[in-house]
């Protein structure tokens, strides 16, 4: 069976049931237990003896987008002489409809069986929609072989408005009419058709359902056209109004950006210099760490050759002080900056006063401490040379001296 479609078959059934209806020839229980009831607000429209009413109508339930066709007929319910009472029938479509000519004339078969087989004299003869006895229409089959899509339907929206129109209803009159109503259904959720005058009547007496005849229908048609037009009109100017308005944002965003990159392009070009720069203080400042290992290594050999420690200890912190202003000079690499800051914060030592590593000795002077080591280095250097000096003096004493005082020496 096509789940597409399906009937439902429904009536008032009195005590203790009310209005019931069941599902039948497919559908599927998630769609069955969502879906509307198709009973009819008494108070806004209401039956009479021998009178019939159509409808058409959308629905949203269990996910699926629904329109469904529906036949009424007057019919009494047992023991009761309550007037408004139906049986009726509904051929459901799930998101696709058959052509209209197939709808109604499967849905009067259907209701037609429908009538004949659950009546009698005009009075219902079960006290529930499940106790129906029902039969397949003669072009039931045809029809999942007809659908088409519905298109411009919103299904969601529900407007809680509803349309009775007051016209002929033959299979061809209907025909024409149900066709046309689909547009409709995004202005009204129901939409009645019926040729009887009492329930004409009795609509425009209630006034709770607004109701037209069928030059009333052609002239909702014309308002929800001239509507679409207004609307579609409205679209496009605001369309257009956004894509004139796209030239200025495209000029603004696109010199904004043009901006921005060659801002970063400056950027970058001042990003190769430092980093340039900063390669050469490397070497500058390595350079000169590699001479000033050289100097020591000469005041070392003068020192030994000579041992003029003041002149030594003065032209040391000569060297120290060209070595610090160097090394002040060119340690100040400046850190790359990003495309996503200005910052042009540079990368400082944690003290000015330690610019390179305190791994010199000898004549590495950084303080007190250290002039005092150097003089005390210097004391000990004097110390020994005085104490070669007087120590050849005693041997050329010995090596000089006259035999008589030698052998004055041993007699004592």
């Amino acid at each position: 069976m096509d789940n597409t479609y399906f009937f439902s078959a429904f009536g008032t059934f009195g005590n203790p049931n009310g209005f019931r209806q069941s599902f039948f020839l497919g559908g599927n229980h998630h769609i069955a237990k969502e879906i509307r009831t198709f009973d009819l607000k008494t108070d806004a429209i209401k039956l009479f003896t021998q009178s019939t009413i159509y409808s058409i109508r959308k629905d949203y339930a269990g996910g699926c987008n629904l329109i469904s066709y529906s036949v009424y007929t007057f019919a009494k319910e047992q023991n009761s002489d309550r007037g408004g009472t139906f049986i009726g029938s509904s051929l459901l479509f799930v998101h696709k409809i058959a052509s209209e000519g197939l709808i109604i004339s499967a849905l009067n078969d259907f209701q037609r069986s429908l009538e004949k087989n659950n009546l009698s004299e005009g009075v219902i003869t079960v006290n529930h929609s499940e106790q129906f006895s029902i039969q397949k229409p003669r072009d039931f089959d045809k029809i999942g072989f007809n659908v088409r899509e519905i298109d411009e339907l919103d299904f969601t929206r529900s407007n809680h408005n509803y349309l009775v129109v007051y016209c002929k209803t033959s299979a061809e009159e209907l025909q024409n009419f149900y066709s046309k109503a689909i547009d409709l259904l995004n202005v009204y959720d129901t939409i009645y058709f019926t040729q009887s005058h009492e329930i004409a009547e009795f609509v425009k007496q209630k006034g709770i359902f607004k109701i037209v005849n069928d030059e009333g229908f052609d002239m909702e048609l014309h308002n929800l056209e001239e509507e679409r037009r207004r609307i579609l009109q409205s679209a496009i100017t605001e369309l257009k109004r956004e894509k004139e308005g796209l030239k200025d944002e495209k000029t603004k965003l696109l010199e904004d950006l043009n901006r921005q990159i060659s801002h970063n392009e400056k950027r970058h070009q001042d990003n190769e210099s430092k980093i340039k720069e900063s390669k050469n203080r490397i070497e500058i400042i390595s350079k000169e760490y590699d001479q000033y290992s050289e100097k020591i290594e000469e005041l070392i050999r003068n020192l030994t050759a000579d041992g003029k420690i003041e002149a030594a200890k003065k032209l040391h912190q000569e060297h120290k002080r060209l070595l610090t202003n160097t090394i002040h000079q060119n340690k100040g690499i400046e850190s790359l900056s990003s495309l996503s800051s200005s910052s042009n914060a540079r990368v400082q030592p944690a003290r000015d006063d330690q610019p390179y590593s305190h791994g010199l000795s000898g004549f590495h002077s950084s303080g007190r401490n250290r002039e005092k080591e150097f003089r005390v280095d210097g004391f000990k250097v004097a110390t020994l040379i005085l104490s070669l000096l007087l120590i050849g003096a005693l041997v050329l004493c010995c090596l000089w001296i006259p035999k008589e005082y030698t052998t004055s020496f041993h007699t004592l």
